[in-house]
Protein backbone atom coordinates (compact mmCIF):
# COMPACT_ATOMS: atom_id res chain seq x y z
CA UNK A 1 0.00 0.00 0.00
CA UNK A 2 1.68 3.35 -1.10
CA UNK A 3 -1.66 5.53 -0.49
CA UNK A 4 -1.25 8.88 -1.38
CA UNK A 5 2.93 9.06 -0.17
CA UNK A 6 4.84 11.24 -3.01
CA UNK A 7 8.29 11.36 -1.38
CA UNK A 8 11.05 13.99 -2.15
CA UNK A 9 14.89 13.72 -1.10
CA UNK A 10 16.49 16.65 -0.72
CA UNK A 11 20.47 17.03 -0.89
CA UNK A 12 21.11 20.59 0.36
CA UNK A 13 24.05 23.05 -1.25
CA UNK A 14 27.09 22.34 -0.09
CA UNK A 15 28.59 24.99 2.74
CA UNK A 16 32.09 25.58 1.83
CA UNK A 17 34.99 27.92 3.30
CA UNK A 18 35.94 30.97 1.47
CA UNK A 19 39.74 29.78 1.60
CA UNK A 20 39.03 26.21 1.39
CA UNK A 21 41.62 24.96 -1.34
CA UNK A 22 39.17 22.22 -2.59
CA UNK A 23 35.18 22.68 -3.21
CA UNK A 24 33.62 18.71 -3.19
CA UNK A 25 31.86 18.72 -6.16
CA UNK A 26 30.15 14.79 -5.33
CA UNK A 27 27.47 13.18 -6.18
CA UNK A 28 25.07 12.30 -3.77
CA UNK A 29 25.12 8.51 -3.31
CA UNK A 30 22.99 8.71 -0.06
CA UNK A 31 20.13 10.06 -1.21
CA UNK A 32 20.49 8.36 -4.41
CA UNK A 33 20.63 4.91 -2.60
CA UNK A 34 17.40 5.96 -0.79
CA UNK A 35 15.89 7.50 -3.53
CA UNK A 36 16.74 3.34 -5.36
CA UNK A 37 14.98 1.69 -2.36
CA UNK A 38 11.66 3.74 -2.14
CA UNK A 39 11.02 3.59 -5.63
CA UNK A 40 11.41 -0.32 -5.36
CA UNK A 41 8.86 0.06 -2.90
CA UNK A 42 6.31 1.44 -4.85
CA UNK A 43 6.73 4.73 -4.03
CA UNK A 44 6.81 7.69 -6.51
CA UNK A 45 10.26 9.81 -5.78
CA UNK A 46 11.32 12.80 -6.62
CA UNK A 47 15.07 13.79 -5.91
CA UNK A 48 16.75 17.29 -5.48
CA UNK A 49 20.20 17.98 -5.64
CA UNK A 50 20.84 21.33 -4.35
CA UNK A 51 24.47 21.03 -5.58
CA UNK A 52 24.01 19.33 -8.88
CA UNK A 53 20.85 21.45 -10.28
CA UNK A 54 23.20 24.69 -9.66
CA UNK A 55 27.12 23.45 -10.02
CA UNK A 56 28.17 26.83 -11.22
CA UNK A 57 26.26 28.91 -8.51
CA UNK A 58 27.71 29.94 -5.15
CA UNK A 59 26.24 32.77 -2.53
CA UNK A 60 27.66 34.01 0.33
CA UNK A 61 26.94 33.17 3.62
CA UNK A 62 27.82 34.30 7.17
CA UNK A 63 31.74 33.90 8.40
CA UNK A 64 33.78 34.32 5.08
CA UNK A 65 31.57 31.03 3.85
CA UNK A 66 29.85 29.99 0.53
CA UNK A 67 27.47 28.14 -0.52
CA UNK A 68 27.64 26.39 -3.53
CA UNK A 69 24.97 25.29 -5.67
CA UNK A 70 21.50 25.99 -5.95
CA UNK A 71 20.35 28.67 -3.18
CA UNK A 72 17.91 27.78 -0.52
CA UNK A 73 14.95 29.39 -2.08
CA UNK A 74 15.69 27.95 -5.63
CA UNK A 75 15.82 24.35 -3.54
CA UNK A 76 12.68 24.86 -1.82
CA UNK A 77 10.79 26.15 -4.94
CA UNK A 78 12.29 22.79 -6.88
CA UNK A 79 9.84 20.35 -4.51
CA UNK A 80 7.06 18.55 -6.27
CA UNK A 81 3.61 20.74 -4.80
CA UNK A 82 2.49 16.76 -4.56
CA UNK A 83 5.12 16.23 -2.21
CA UNK A 84 3.70 14.67 1.42
CA UNK A 85 7.18 13.36 2.81
CA UNK A 86 10.21 15.21 2.77
CA UNK A 87 13.54 14.02 3.07
CA UNK A 88 16.74 16.08 4.56
CA UNK A 89 19.74 14.98 4.13
CA UNK A 90 22.22 16.64 7.05
CA UNK A 91 25.65 14.84 6.80
CA UNK A 92 27.97 16.93 8.26
CA UNK A 93 27.23 19.18 11.00
CA UNK A 94 29.59 22.31 10.15
CA UNK A 95 26.55 22.96 7.91
CA UNK A 96 23.75 22.74 10.42
CA UNK A 97 23.03 26.20 10.50
CA UNK A 98 22.50 25.91 6.52
CA UNK A 99 20.43 23.00 7.24
CA UNK A 100 18.01 24.20 9.75
CA UNK A 101 17.41 27.40 7.44
CA UNK A 102 16.44 25.28 4.78
CA UNK A 103 14.54 22.94 6.68
CA UNK A 104 12.33 26.20 7.91
CA UNK A 105 11.93 27.02 4.35
CA UNK A 106 10.78 23.98 3.11
CA UNK A 107 7.84 23.79 6.30
CA UNK A 108 6.81 27.16 4.99
CA UNK A 109 6.07 26.11 1.67
CA UNK A 110 4.79 22.95 2.70
CA UNK A 111 3.18 23.28 6.62
CA UNK A 112 1.31 19.58 6.41
CA UNK A 113 3.85 17.80 4.73
CA UNK A 114 6.13 15.23 6.82
CA UNK A 115 9.63 16.57 7.22
CA UNK A 116 12.30 13.87 7.95
CA UNK A 117 16.00 14.75 8.68
CA UNK A 118 18.78 11.45 8.13
CA UNK A 119 22.70 11.32 7.98
CA UNK A 120 25.23 11.70 10.43
CA UNK A 121 24.42 15.05 11.91
CA UNK A 122 21.14 14.08 12.66
CA UNK A 123 21.96 10.72 14.14
CA UNK A 124 24.39 12.03 16.19
CA UNK A 125 22.13 15.26 17.50
CA UNK A 126 18.23 13.76 16.98
CA UNK A 127 17.35 15.93 20.23
CA UNK A 128 19.05 19.10 19.01
CA UNK A 129 17.15 19.02 14.77
CA UNK A 130 14.01 18.56 16.60
CA UNK A 131 14.23 21.15 19.06
CA UNK A 132 15.46 23.45 16.73
CA UNK A 133 13.40 22.83 13.44
CA UNK A 134 10.04 21.95 12.99
CA UNK A 135 11.27 18.65 11.76
CA UNK A 136 8.61 15.66 12.39
CA UNK A 137 11.42 13.02 12.69
CA UNK A 138 15.03 12.38 12.62
CA UNK A 139 16.30 9.30 11.31
CA UNK A 140 19.41 7.20 13.26
CA UNK A 141 21.69 5.11 11.38
CA UNK A 142 21.34 3.55 7.94
CA UNK A 143 18.09 5.13 6.45
CA UNK A 144 16.84 2.92 3.37
CA UNK A 145 15.00 0.32 5.63
CA UNK A 146 13.41 2.74 7.72
CA UNK A 147 12.36 5.22 5.26
CA UNK A 148 10.40 2.57 3.85
CA UNK A 149 8.56 2.15 7.08
CA UNK A 150 7.79 6.10 7.67
CA UNK A 151 6.42 6.03 4.03
CA UNK A 152 4.28 2.90 4.55
CA UNK A 153 2.98 4.54 7.80
CA UNK A 154 2.34 7.30 6.89
CA UNK A 155 0.52 5.73 3.86
CA UNK A 156 -2.01 4.22 6.44
CA UNK A 157 -2.28 7.73 8.23
CA UNK A 158 -0.51 7.22 10.83
CA UNK A 159 1.74 10.16 11.51
CA UNK A 160 3.52 8.72 14.90
CA UNK A 161 5.33 5.83 13.32
CA UNK A 162 3.90 3.51 15.54
CA UNK A 163 6.56 0.40 15.63
CA UNK A 164 8.84 1.98 13.32
CA UNK A 165 12.24 1.95 14.82
CA UNK A 166 15.76 3.93 14.19
CA UNK A 167 13.39 7.28 14.55
CA UNK A 168 13.17 10.10 17.15
CA UNK A 169 10.10 11.51 16.98
CA UNK A 170 7.40 13.97 19.35
CA UNK A 171 6.18 12.96 22.03
CA UNK A 172 3.38 15.33 23.92
CA UNK A 173 5.81 17.99 24.98
CA UNK A 174 8.99 15.87 25.05
CA UNK A 175 10.87 14.08 22.35
CA UNK A 176 11.19 9.90 22.04
CA UNK A 177 14.09 8.17 20.81
CA UNK A 178 13.65 4.82 19.68
CA UNK A 179 15.93 2.12 19.31
CA UNK A 180 18.18 1.73 16.40
CA UNK A 181 17.16 -0.21 13.23
CA UNK A 182 19.80 -3.39 13.13
CA UNK A 183 22.56 -2.94 10.47
CA UNK A 184 21.05 -4.28 6.89
CA UNK A 185 22.92 -7.30 6.52
CA UNK A 186 22.89 -8.18 3.41
CA UNK A 187 24.29 -5.20 1.29
CA UNK A 188 23.98 -6.66 -2.11
CA UNK A 189 20.29 -6.93 -1.88
CA UNK A 190 19.89 -3.02 -1.36
CA UNK A 191 19.22 -1.86 -5.14
CA UNK A 192 21.66 0.26 -6.64
CA UNK A 193 21.50 3.80 -6.70
CA UNK A 194 18.76 5.81 -8.61
CA UNK A 195 21.45 7.71 -10.33
CA UNK A 196 18.48 8.62 -13.29
CA UNK A 197 16.56 10.93 -10.40
CA UNK A 198 19.68 12.41 -10.31
CA UNK A 199 21.09 15.44 -13.03
CA UNK A 200 24.39 12.55 -12.73
CA UNK A 201 25.40 14.00 -16.29
CA UNK A 202 26.49 17.41 -14.75
CA UNK A 203 29.13 15.81 -12.24
CA UNK A 204 30.24 13.28 -14.86
CA UNK A 205 31.09 15.58 -18.37
CA UNK A 206 33.09 17.36 -15.60
CA UNK A 207 34.91 14.72 -14.26
CA UNK A 208 33.75 15.88 -10.91
CA UNK A 209 33.70 12.97 -7.56
CA UNK A 210 35.31 12.30 -4.61
CA UNK A 211 38.59 11.94 -5.78
CA UNK A 212 40.79 13.66 -8.08
CA UNK A 213 39.55 14.01 -11.61
CA UNK A 214 40.43 10.92 -14.29
CA UNK A 215 37.57 11.35 -16.48
CA UNK A 216 33.65 10.84 -16.11
CA UNK A 217 33.82 9.19 -12.33
CA UNK A 218 31.00 7.84 -10.26
CA UNK A 219 30.87 7.38 -6.48
CA UNK A 220 30.67 3.32 -5.26
CA UNK A 221 30.17 1.62 -1.75
CA UNK A 222 31.82 -1.25 -1.33
CA UNK A 223 31.49 -1.86 1.90
CA UNK A 224 29.73 -0.68 5.02
CA UNK A 225 31.15 0.31 8.72
CA UNK A 226 34.30 -0.02 10.30
CA UNK A 227 35.36 -2.45 13.02
CA UNK A 228 37.70 0.23 14.59
CA UNK A 229 36.78 2.91 17.56
CA UNK A 230 38.56 6.23 16.95
CA UNK A 231 37.60 8.30 19.64
CA UNK A 232 37.62 11.44 17.03
CA UNK A 233 35.47 9.36 14.14
CA UNK A 234 31.36 9.53 14.50
CA UNK A 235 31.25 6.37 12.13
CA UNK A 236 30.81 3.94 15.14
CA UNK A 237 27.46 5.89 16.33
CA UNK A 238 26.21 6.39 12.61
CA UNK A 239 27.13 2.61 11.27
CA UNK A 240 28.35 0.68 14.38
CA UNK A 241 31.55 -1.00 14.22
CA UNK A 242 30.24 -3.88 12.12
CA UNK A 243 32.57 -3.67 8.93
CA UNK A 244 30.45 -5.60 5.89
CA UNK A 245 31.40 -5.85 2.50
CA UNK A 246 29.25 -6.59 -1.02
CA UNK A 247 30.47 -9.47 -3.68
CA UNK A 248 33.07 -8.33 -5.61
CA UNK A 249 31.20 -10.16 -8.62
CA UNK A 250 27.62 -7.64 -7.75
CA UNK A 251 29.64 -5.31 -7.24
CA UNK A 252 31.91 -5.41 -10.96
CA UNK A 253 28.03 -6.23 -12.06
CA UNK A 254 27.40 -2.77 -10.90
CA UNK A 255 30.64 -1.41 -12.62
CA UNK A 256 29.58 -2.73 -15.87
CA UNK A 257 26.47 -1.88 -15.81
CA UNK A 258 27.18 1.91 -14.93
CA UNK A 259 30.37 1.64 -18.08
CA UNK A 260 27.67 0.89 -20.50
CA UNK A 261 24.94 3.31 -19.24
CA UNK A 262 26.74 6.41 -18.44
CA UNK A 263 30.22 5.84 -20.34
CA UNK A 264 31.85 6.16 -17.02
CA UNK A 265 35.69 5.54 -17.02
CA UNK A 266 36.54 6.26 -13.13
CA UNK A 267 35.36 5.11 -9.94
CA UNK A 268 35.84 6.72 -6.77
CA UNK A 269 35.12 4.25 -3.49
CA UNK A 270 33.22 5.92 -1.07
CA UNK A 271 33.80 3.73 2.10
CA UNK A 272 34.77 4.54 5.48
CA UNK A 273 37.34 2.06 5.35
CA UNK A 274 37.98 0.29 1.83
CA UNK A 275 40.31 -2.26 2.36
CA UNK A 276 39.75 -4.42 6.38
CA UNK A 277 40.16 -8.11 4.45
CA UNK A 278 43.24 -9.13 2.22
CA UNK A 279 41.16 -12.00 0.96
CA UNK A 280 38.46 -9.72 -0.27
CA UNK A 281 40.39 -6.98 -2.24
CA UNK A 282 42.48 -9.70 -3.75
CA UNK A 283 39.15 -11.30 -5.13
CA UNK A 284 38.05 -8.01 -6.53
CA UNK A 285 41.32 -7.46 -8.33
CA UNK A 286 41.34 -10.81 -9.42
CA UNK A 287 37.71 -10.76 -10.75
CA UNK A 288 38.60 -7.86 -12.77
CA UNK A 289 41.00 -9.28 -14.43
CA UNK A 290 38.75 -12.14 -15.14
CA UNK A 291 36.25 -10.15 -16.90
CA UNK A 292 38.73 -8.02 -18.98
CA UNK A 293 37.57 -4.78 -17.45
CA UNK A 294 39.40 -1.26 -17.78
CA UNK A 295 38.50 1.31 -15.69
CA UNK A 296 40.46 3.43 -13.12
CA UNK A 297 39.58 3.22 -9.44
CA UNK A 298 40.29 5.59 -6.63
CA UNK A 299 39.67 5.16 -2.53
CA UNK A 300 40.14 8.78 -1.69
CA UNK A 301 38.61 8.45 2.13
CA UNK A 302 41.51 6.28 3.47
CA UNK A 303 42.25 2.85 3.95
CA UNK A 304 44.23 0.28 6.33
CA UNK A 305 47.51 -0.26 5.80
CA UNK A 306 47.39 -4.13 7.26
CA UNK A 307 46.15 -5.00 3.77
CA UNK A 308 48.56 -3.77 1.66
CA UNK A 309 51.86 -5.08 1.14
CA UNK A 310 53.96 -4.84 -2.00
CA UNK A 311 52.12 -7.64 -3.97
CA UNK A 312 48.56 -6.54 -3.16
CA UNK A 313 50.47 -2.94 -4.33
CA UNK A 314 51.30 -3.82 -7.41
CA UNK A 315 47.50 -5.77 -8.25
CA UNK A 316 45.81 -2.45 -6.57
CA UNK A 317 48.33 -0.77 -9.87
CA UNK A 318 47.51 -3.73 -12.09
CA UNK A 319 43.76 -3.36 -12.64
CA UNK A 320 43.58 0.25 -12.32
CA UNK A 321 43.42 1.76 -9.29
CA UNK A 322 45.26 5.21 -9.30
CA UNK A 323 44.76 7.04 -6.25
CA UNK A 324 44.94 5.68 -2.49
CA UNK A 325 44.71 7.60 0.54
CA UNK A 326 45.92 6.04 4.24
CA UNK A 327 45.20 7.98 7.60
CA UNK A 328 47.80 7.47 9.97
CA UNK A 329 46.06 10.57 11.91
CA UNK A 330 49.54 11.08 13.74
CA UNK A 331 52.88 9.99 13.94
CA UNK A 332 53.14 10.13 17.76
CA UNK A 333 53.08 6.53 19.58
CA UNK A 334 50.94 8.16 22.70
CA UNK A 335 48.89 10.25 20.77
CA UNK A 336 47.61 6.87 19.01
CA UNK A 337 47.23 4.92 22.07
CA UNK A 338 45.01 8.17 23.32
CA UNK A 339 43.00 8.20 20.09
CA UNK A 340 42.51 4.43 19.69
CA UNK A 341 44.29 4.35 16.39
CA UNK A 342 45.38 1.08 16.30
CA UNK A 343 48.09 1.22 13.76
CA UNK A 344 52.02 0.76 13.27
CA UNK A 345 53.52 4.08 12.14
CA UNK A 346 56.98 1.93 10.90
CA UNK A 347 54.67 -0.81 8.82
CA UNK A 348 52.44 2.44 7.31
CA UNK A 349 55.73 3.85 5.57
CA UNK A 350 56.35 0.63 4.57
CA UNK A 351 53.10 -0.10 2.44
CA UNK A 352 53.24 4.13 1.69
CA UNK A 353 56.46 2.97 0.41
CA UNK A 354 55.25 -0.16 -1.58
CA UNK A 355 52.39 2.09 -2.88
CA UNK A 356 54.58 4.24 -4.05
CA UNK A 357 56.54 1.80 -5.85
CA UNK A 358 53.64 0.37 -7.41
CA UNK A 359 52.88 3.51 -9.03
CA UNK A 360 49.76 4.86 -7.05
CA UNK A 361 49.52 7.94 -6.18
CA UNK A 362 49.33 8.31 -2.26
CA UNK A 363 47.79 11.11 -0.35
CA UNK A 364 48.03 10.72 3.86
CA UNK A 365 46.15 12.42 6.40
CA UNK A 366 47.16 13.68 9.70
CA UNK A 367 45.47 15.38 12.51
CA UNK A 368 47.18 17.93 15.31
CA UNK A 369 45.37 19.45 18.07
CA UNK A 370 44.16 16.62 20.30
CA UNK A 371 43.12 17.54 23.59
CA UNK A 372 46.01 16.80 25.62
CA UNK A 373 48.43 16.70 22.84
CA UNK A 374 51.93 17.95 24.05
CA UNK A 375 54.38 19.79 21.35
CA UNK A 376 56.42 16.53 21.50
CA UNK A 377 53.63 14.73 20.21
CA UNK A 378 52.59 17.44 17.55
CA UNK A 379 56.69 17.79 16.71
CA UNK A 380 56.33 13.81 16.48
CA UNK A 381 53.40 13.80 13.53
CA UNK A 382 54.92 16.82 12.18
CA UNK A 383 58.25 15.25 11.86
CA UNK A 384 56.61 11.77 10.26
CA UNK A 385 54.97 14.17 7.78
CA UNK A 386 58.03 14.83 6.54
CA UNK A 387 59.33 10.52 6.65
CA UNK A 388 56.09 10.27 4.34
CA UNK A 389 57.62 12.78 2.19
CA UNK A 390 60.97 10.67 2.06
CA UNK A 391 59.23 7.62 1.76
CA UNK A 392 57.15 9.38 -1.63
CA UNK A 393 53.97 9.98 -0.46
CA UNK A 394 52.44 12.89 -3.23
CA UNK A 395 49.83 14.54 -0.99
CA UNK A 396 49.14 15.19 2.69
CA UNK A 397 46.30 17.14 4.64
CA UNK A 398 47.20 17.92 7.69
CA UNK A 399 43.65 18.70 9.25
CA UNK A 400 42.68 20.40 13.05
CA UNK A 401 41.12 18.41 15.54
CA UNK A 402 37.44 18.59 15.83
CA UNK A 403 35.34 17.57 17.84
CA UNK A 404 32.84 16.13 15.61
CA UNK A 405 29.59 14.91 17.24
CA UNK A 406 28.54 11.35 17.65
CA UNK A 407 32.07 11.30 18.49
CA UNK A 408 34.10 9.71 22.19
CA UNK A 409 35.80 13.39 22.04
CA UNK A 410 32.81 15.09 21.59
CA UNK A 411 30.74 13.71 24.00
CA UNK A 412 33.25 14.00 27.14
CA UNK A 413 34.00 17.89 26.27
CA UNK A 414 30.43 18.09 26.20
CA UNK A 415 29.66 16.26 29.39
CA UNK A 416 32.84 18.41 30.78
CA UNK A 417 30.65 21.91 29.67
CA UNK A 418 33.84 23.13 27.23
CA UNK A 419 31.17 22.80 24.01
CA UNK A 420 27.98 24.68 23.51
CA UNK A 421 25.62 23.89 20.67
CA UNK A 422 25.30 27.33 19.46
CA UNK A 423 25.86 28.11 15.57
CA UNK A 424 29.69 29.50 17.00
CA UNK A 425 30.62 26.21 17.79
CA UNK A 426 28.89 24.27 14.64
CA UNK A 427 31.07 27.51 12.92
CA UNK A 428 34.17 25.99 14.63
CA UNK A 429 33.92 22.86 13.18
CA UNK A 430 34.96 24.14 9.95
CA UNK A 431 38.29 24.77 11.04
CA UNK A 432 39.85 21.35 10.11
CA UNK A 433 40.09 22.49 6.88
CA UNK A 434 39.90 26.21 6.58
CA UNK A 435 43.44 27.87 5.93
CA UNK A 436 41.98 30.94 7.17
CA UNK A 437 40.11 29.94 10.47
CA UNK A 438 41.62 27.85 13.26
CA UNK A 439 40.18 26.76 16.53
CA UNK A 440 41.40 24.79 20.03
CA UNK A 441 39.85 22.21 22.05
CA UNK A 442 44.07 21.86 22.70
CA UNK A 443 44.81 23.34 26.87
CA UNK A 444 48.27 23.59 25.47
CA UNK A 445 47.85 25.44 22.07
CA UNK A 446 45.59 28.45 21.15
CA UNK A 447 43.67 28.48 17.72
CA UNK A 448 46.35 30.33 15.74
CA UNK A 449 49.40 28.49 17.28
CA UNK A 450 47.93 25.55 15.73
CA UNK A 451 47.25 26.85 12.14
CA UNK A 452 50.87 27.92 12.38
CA UNK A 453 51.91 24.57 12.91
CA UNK A 454 49.71 23.13 10.43
CA UNK A 455 50.81 25.37 7.67
CA UNK A 456 54.63 24.50 8.88
CA UNK A 457 54.06 20.65 8.67
CA UNK A 458 52.21 20.98 5.46
CA UNK A 459 55.15 23.15 4.11
CA UNK A 460 58.28 21.12 5.23
CA UNK A 461 56.43 18.03 3.86
CA UNK A 462 56.19 19.78 0.17
CA UNK A 463 59.63 20.83 0.61
CA UNK A 464 61.23 17.45 1.22
CA UNK A 465 58.94 15.72 -1.39
CA UNK A 466 59.55 18.34 -4.09
CA UNK A 467 63.71 19.00 -3.39
CA UNK A 468 63.93 15.16 -3.47
CA UNK A 469 61.24 15.08 -6.59
CA UNK A 470 61.60 17.91 -8.64
CA UNK A 471 60.05 16.40 -11.44
CA UNK A 472 56.98 15.96 -9.79
CA UNK A 473 57.07 20.06 -10.10
CA UNK A 474 57.61 19.70 -13.78
CA UNK A 475 54.87 16.85 -14.37
CA UNK A 476 52.12 19.26 -11.80
CA UNK A 477 52.84 22.17 -14.11
CA UNK A 478 52.34 19.79 -17.39
CA UNK A 479 48.69 18.18 -15.72
CA UNK A 480 47.39 21.95 -14.85
CA UNK A 481 47.99 23.48 -18.31
CA UNK A 482 46.29 20.04 -20.19
CA UNK A 483 43.64 20.00 -17.35
CA UNK A 484 45.13 16.48 -16.19
CA UNK A 485 45.01 15.47 -12.69
CA UNK A 486 46.82 13.14 -10.81
CA UNK A 487 47.19 14.27 -7.63
CA UNK A 488 45.07 16.01 -4.31
CA UNK A 489 47.37 18.99 -4.78
CA UNK A 490 46.39 19.60 -8.53
CA UNK A 491 42.61 19.05 -7.67
CA UNK A 492 43.16 21.67 -5.33
CA UNK A 493 44.47 23.93 -7.25
CA UNK A 494 42.25 23.04 -10.03
CA UNK A 495 39.28 23.65 -8.16
CA UNK A 496 40.41 26.74 -6.81
CA UNK A 497 40.80 28.28 -10.15
CA UNK A 498 37.47 26.80 -10.85
CA UNK A 499 35.41 28.21 -7.82
CA UNK A 500 37.24 31.72 -8.49
CA UNK A 501 35.30 31.45 -12.03
CA UNK A 502 31.77 31.87 -10.32
CA UNK A 503 30.80 34.89 -8.80
CA UNK A 504 29.00 35.00 -5.51
CA UNK A 505 25.51 35.98 -7.72
CA UNK A 506 26.64 32.50 -9.44
CA UNK A 507 27.38 33.88 -12.68
CA UNK A 508 30.49 33.28 -14.79
CA UNK A 509 33.11 35.65 -14.80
Amino acid sequence: MTGNVFITLVRPPILTPQSNPIVQYTPPIGIAYLAASVREAGFPVQVIDGLGEGLEQRHPWPNRNYIYGLDLDEVTSRISQDATLIGISTDFSFEWPVYRALIGKIRARFPEAFLVAGGEHATALPALCLKETTLDAVVSGEGEETLVQIARCLAGGDRQLAGVMGVCVRSGDGIELRERQKRIRNLDAIPWPAWDLVPIEGYLDRGMGFGVNRGRSLPLLASRGCPYRCVFCSSPMMWTTLWQARSPDLLLDEIEAMQKRYQVSNFDFYDLTAIVKKAWIIEFCRKIEERGLEFTWQLPSGTRTEAIDADVAQLLYRTGCRNISYSPESGSPSTLRRIKKKIDVNRLAASVKSSVDCGLNVKCNLIIGFPGETFREIMQTLAFAARLALMGSHDISIWLFSPYPGSEVFNDLHEAGKIQLDDAYFNDLRAYADLAHASSFNEYFSARTLGLLRLLGTALFYFVSWTLRPVRVLRMIVNLTKGKQESRFELALSTLFRSRRATPSGTER
